[in-house]
């Protein structure tokens, strides 16, 4: 079968699969993926898009090739931890191979500045980015406060690794970086270019020049994944990669690819914690001052969450198999991860930027085969200021951070939460500390908040002011204001 039968075939077991009931769908992707295993080692870079995109010829590597070990880094946005179950690939060839933190937490819960951490290993106190945009935050802070020359990136890029960034990188770059900028240590950047939001389904540019439209061949999760797989397949075999893989979903809009539109429909029941439905009377004035959540919104929320998530797995089977074909498997370290949580309704809140669980808390799965083991469960409270350290020491690069290296045994006791204020909410700055059984949190305003995840997981009860809890009260605050240094924006205890 020639090249073109074969774009053919993948295309038109895409379509296949946009006919199959959502109930369904699992199975038959999980059958599919022998189909784009075998379409891929016969290929190469030929996935999902348009041929234009396609340069080069499929580069045989393996693991003796190199010195240092490949890294790959899967970012989504805005994923929550309960969000997999729409990603069979994810389970098969990450979780069910390599090592899930069940304790993945993210300090500073909103886009840009947990973007920031994962690239330099530094908390937002430290990279000084603590929004998405204006003068304490997005790209230009990020990049006028130096952070872009003390990335993983620039430090792998100096180890002789090829380094290649493929979708979004941080809220403004876009709009205010200077024409054909391409940041340090990148060899091959691609990321989104739009005026005024950070990522697209549709309707975006990739890098200056490349235009996408509105048509299903324009979705960009599937346009992202081809040129993934590209880089990978033309990365000389002698060259250790490093791909940066970060798709638009599961964001706002929640638009799923076409052929997954509705798969989710009337299989995922209605979503009505305790979080979601309770009174929030003991929490502060911001969130008293929040009305409850639209049932519908938050159903729909899930249900296209889950739908947008599901071309991810493609994404990420397409990716393994372009290692696995390459030769280049064996020895690959693939990070799997979100940079922030998502609240759907829980305490009257839809969004992030929150100290509250499910604001704060990412899936987190990392594979490497020989080094990690495969089915097992991590129970450290993990951080995202944790990534860079943990790929630095994969590839025995020197790299300071305020993080520690996943792969060793170093067990934090807590981590710290700190945001500024947020316009969006009303919400005052804060500080506070979070360990596996408590979180504790203060404002600027004075209120504080304290709870017991061992007792109350949903956060329905606020312990701050029950004198039975003083003790520990007094000590998780300790604990944060000596983590909090320097504080927050507008934050003062």
């Amino acid at each position: 079968m020639d090249r073109v039968a074969l774009r053919r075939a993948l295309h038109g077991l895409a379509r296949q699969l946009g006919s199959v009931p959502g109930a369904l769908r699992a199975q038959s992707r999980l059958r599919s993926l022998v189909v784009l295993v075998a379409a891929l080692a016969l290929l190469g870079p030929l996935v999902l898009t348009r041929a234009d995109d396609l340069n080069a010829a499929p580069v045989q590597a393996t693991p003796a090739d190199r010195d240092r070990p490949d890294v790959v880094l899967i970012l989504t946005d805005d994923q929550r931890t309960d969000s997999l179950l729409a990603m069979p690939a994810v389970k098969s060839l990450l979780v069910d191979r390599g090592t899930r933190f069940t304790e993945a937490i993210i300090p500073t819960s909103i886009c840009c500045p947990s973007r920031a951490s994962i690239l330099t290993g530094r908390y937002s106190h430290d990279t000084g980015v603590w929004e998405n945009g204006g003068p304490q935050g997005g790209w230009r802070t990020f990049h006028r406060l130096g952070n872009e020359q003390r990335t993983i990136a620039r430090t792998l890029h100096r180890a002789d690794y090829r380094t290649g960034l493929i979708g979004k990188y941080l809220n403004g770059f876009g709009r205010w970086s200077p024409p054909s900028y391409v940041p340090p240590g990148w060899n091959r950047f691609e990321g989104f270019i739009l005026p005024r939001t950070s990522g697209a389904y549709y309707d975006y540019n990739i890098g200056r020049t490349t235009r996408y439209g509105a048509g299903g061949s324009d979705y960009s999760t599937d346009v992202l994944a081809t040129r993934a797989v590209d880089f990978i397949w033309s990365t000389p075999k002698q060259k250790s990669l490093f791909l940066y893989f970060a798709p638009f979903a599961p964001h706002s809009p929640y638009a799923p690819a076409p052929r997954d539109l509705g798969s989710l429909h009337g299989v995922l029941p209605s979503y009505r914690p305790a979080s979601v439905t309770a009174p929030v009377t003991d929490k502060p004035a911001w969130v008293r001052a929040r009305p409850p959540s639209k049932q519908s919104r938050i159903d729909y929320i899930r249900e296209r969450q889950g739908e947008s998530l599901m071309a991810v797995d493609d994404a990420v089977a397409a990716i393994v198999a372009a290692l696995e074909h390459s030769g280049r498997l064996k020895d690959t370290m693939i990070v799997f991860m979100s940079d922030n949580g998502l609240q759907i309704g829980e305490h009257h809140i839809i969004g992030k930027n929150v100290p509250y669980r499910q604001a704060t808390s990412v899936p987190l799965v990392i594979r490497w085969d020989g080094r990690l083991r495969a089915g097992a469960v991590d129970d450290r409270l993990a951080s995202n200021v944790d990534i860079a350290p943990t790929i630095a020491d994969a590839a025995g690069a020197p790299f300071e951070a305020d993080g520690n290296s996943l792969l060793g045994s170093t067990r934090r006791d807590g981590s710290l939460l700190e945001a500024s204020f947020s316009r969006r909410y009303g919400r005052p700055a804060y500080c506070g500390w979070r360990t596996p059984s408590w979180m504790y949190v203060r404002y600027a305003t004075g209120e504080e908040e304290l709870y017991s995840y061992a007792t109350d997981p949903e956060e329905l009860r606020n312990l701050a002011t029950d004198p039975v809890y003083a003790v520990q009260l007094a000590a998780m605050k300790a604990r944060a204001v000596k983590a909090c240094r320097p504080m927050p924006p507008t934050f003062h205890w």
